[in-house]
């Protein structure tokens, strides 16, 4: 079972470096490793080129838009491994990673995708060292999102809806379309493919997996600075708004994206403020662009969400792509069960899969 992988980056030369060297002291070799550089990052095109000089195995691909959708979508139409994995450029994975990805697959021929624990390293006890989560990866019924991807689960390993894309593997044939939705695209490091290619998998049948075993160290290098999400007023922002309207009304239930809509709109967050959360950040920003907020994301989100109702009915004039055999779904689902019982004896579920192999 091969595997490829795709990194992009941009502008940080260090972490890239601290990256490839993990990935080639693996204990079980990948088989493809494509770097997508964007444009004009002089010093990770050097440094790929330097590494692809001593690893056959490395292949650097040049971008030509600053934007991690356009990055991956160049990295998937060159894939050639059974197996793809993506990975942000700022992550260190330990030697054990590629093994345990390879097995996790060959066991479960019913596994779609696979990813687990990013662990933050950052100088905030909360986000180091967070309690493990009841709930990762998993859509609420009013079509929001439970992240927490960071934190570990207490259930370990358990199926989720999305995956993080900082360390996302997935069988290509659980992924026929090999292309995230163009639409999710503008610049810098957009949100929600993960969430676009982790529901096209769903929907195909095929299971997707959280292991808290399957981990990596995340160091959350610093965004360039028109991608700074500490700052509402950015278009990265309204982008973001755009994609979740988009991939919600892609995907999930009316009433989801009903929900969605409604309590974006009526209540928001503090980076994405609705009306409540306008009238209060009004104590702090006393000026007329914080009350248009409000309309401006609800634009934005109902925007992406006719996008995405146009994909969806074109989704389902297409049908769904071929699902894995029922034998398939039964045995993987099983073994899934056994190692989550196992789990609270001291045995890791993958040290079970491992003994069934």
């Amino acid at each position: 079972m091969n595997l490829s992988v795709i990194v992009p980056t941009y502008k940080r030369t260090n972490d890239l470096r601290r990256l490839l060297d993990s990935l080639f002291q693996q204990t079980v070799p990948v088989a493809q490793v494509l770097v997508v550089v964007g444009p004009g990052d002089e010093e990770s095109m050097a440094l790929a080129r330097e590494w692809q000089a001593g690893q056959p195995a490395l292949t650097v691909l040049p971008a030509t838009r600053r934007s991690v959708v356009h990055a991956l979508n160049l990295g998937l139409a060159r894939v050639t491994g059974d197996i793809v994995c993506l990975l942000d450029d700022d992550v260190w994975l330990p030697a054990e990673w590629a093994a345990r990805i390879a097995g996790a697959f060959r066991a479960d021929a019913g596994l779609g995708a696979y990813g687990g624990r990013d662990r933050l390293q950052v100088n905030d006890p909360k986000l180091a060292n967070p309690p493990l989560a009841s709930a990762i990866g998993r859509f609420r019924w009013d079509g929001a999102l439970n992240g927490g991807h960071h934190c570990g689960s207490t259930v370990s390993p358990v199926h989720v809806d999305v995956l993080k894309g900082c360390n996302l593997s997935f069988r290509q044939a659980a992924f026929p379309a090999m292309e995230v939705d163009p639409g999710l695209e503008s610049q810098g490091a957009e949100v929600c493919w993960e969430v676009d290619i982790c529901q096209c998998i769903g929907r195909t049948g095929y299971g997707l997996l959280y292991d808290n075993d399957n981990y990596v160290l995340h160091y959350a290098s610093a965004r360039p600075a028109d991608d700074d999400r500490g700052n509402m007023f950015l278009p990265a922002w309204a982008k973001r708004t755009f994609n979740e309207g988009l991939v919600t009304a892609k995907y999930r239930p009316l009433p989801e994206l009903v929900l969605l809509g409604l309590r974006s709109f009526l209540v928001g967050t503090r980076m994405q403020p609705g009306l409540v959360w306008g009238a209060l950040l009004l104590r702090k920003y006393p000026s007329w662009p914080v009350l248009k907020l409000p309309w401006h994301y609800a634009y934005a989100f109902c925007k992406g969400a006719a996008y995405g109702w146009r994909r969806r009915r074109a989704l389902n004039t297409v049908g769904p792509a071929p699902s894995p055999s029922a034998e398939a779904l039964a045995s993987g689902h099983s073994k899934i069960l056994i190692a989550n019982q196992f789990k609270t004896n001291g045995i890791t579920g993958q040290e079970l899969l491992r003994n069934d192999r």
